[in-house]
């Protein structure tokens, strides 16, 4: 199992960096000056990162790598050691000085730090954050049962955002990651998807109004059944579901993709960082969840080194803390 976790981990980081240039490009841009982004991009042509390297990695993969560790050395997963993790990454990165940490988690970080509880500082978080991060959780989780799935994620999730929106998105990703994990089918790993999200739309009280992602996403799939070519299923996925870093886009942007993907995990990658919007984090959830469920991945030798070396990344280190610390999953 060290190999497939070290998979996931590897899929995550490639699709962080190749979407991390274009996010928040609209779809028309990158259509026409990219067509289905297959390339590590120079962030001099980014509209929001021009000041990072090369192929370089944001918070969608070091949130989970920090919790990772975290989570690994406690042996728990707890509201605690998520906000000191989080906390400790903020600082030691720089995120907000590199301006690539989301408003829901700086907001919140910074009320925690000045005493507020962190499932009050959580209130009114709504973005992609929740479902972003929810990897770290699902890779170490140790307690194999529902509730234990629902409690890591949960734990994982409120002290920035805490509302029913996001918690809806975080626990659709989780529990559709760790049914691909598990072994499930296509049609098990869409129908554990919709569970967690109707189980996290009742875990938060902080009752936001927004639609769900289960709706969303189920509406999406239907119409990506029906699409002909990978520009339709961008086209469809970005006109009619959106890609903004609300946690419902993300979450039902990240299934509509895995539907048509499947197990070809550079497939997702490419469209996620090809669709417009938040694009690093929809590539790098469709990613791992394409190898999650392929149990191997099909990204190019040469994209991956150059990733894995410019990021300094010992990602065989973080497969051993999860196998050596909880055991195999």
């Amino acid at each position: 199992m060290k190999a497939f976790n070290k998979n996931i981990l590897e899929s995550l980081a490639v699709g962080d960096a190749l979407g991390m240039p274009t996010e928040f490009m609209s779809r028309e841009k990158i259509k026409k000056e990219y067509g289905i982004v297959d390339h590590l991009i120079d962030p001099k042509y980014s509209l929001i990162h021009k000041d990072l390297k090369y192929s370089q990695i944001t918070d969608d993969t070091e949130q989970n790598l920090y919790l990772i560790e975290t989570y690994c050395t406690d042996r728990k997963i707890t509201i605690q050691n998520t906000v000191s993790s989080l906390i400790k990454w903020m600082e030691q990165t720089k995120a907000v000085e590199h301006g690539y940490i989301g408003p829901s988690s700086s907001r919140a970080l910074k009320r925690i730090k000045e005493g507020e509880s962190p499932e009050i500082a959580g209130m009114g978080g709504t973005t992609c954050g929740a479902p972003m991060r929810v990897i770290a959780p699902v890779l170490c989780l140790y307690d194999q049962s529902e509730e234990g799935l629902k409690k890591a994620i949960f734990n994982c999730t409120v002290p920035t955002h805490n509302t029913n929106l996001a918690m809806e998105a975080a626990m659709c990703i989780g529990f559709a990651i760790k049914a691909a994990i598990d072994g499930y089918s296509y049609d098990g790993i869409m129908c554990r998807a919709y569970e967690g999200a109707v189980t996290g739309r009742a875990s938060s009280d902080y009752d936001y109004v927004g639609a769900s992602c289960k709706n969303k996403a189920e509406i999406l799939v239907e119409q990506i059944k029906k699409a002909k070519s990978e520009d339709e299923v961008l086209d469809i996925i970005y006109y009619l579901n959106g890609t903004t870093m609300e946690a419902n886009d993300i979450a039902s942007a990240v299934l509509g993709i895995f539907s048509f993907a499947k197990d070809d995990v550079w497939k997702s990658i490419k469209l996620g960082a090809s669709v417009g919007g938040d694009t690093d984090t929809i590539a790098a959830i469709a990613g791992a969840l394409s190898c999650s469920y392929a149990k191997k991945h099909n990204i190019p030798d040469a994209i991956l080194k150059t990733v894995v070396f410019n990021n300094n990344l010992d990602l065989n280190r973080y497969s051993d803390l999860i196998v050596h610390r909880f055991g195999e999953i």
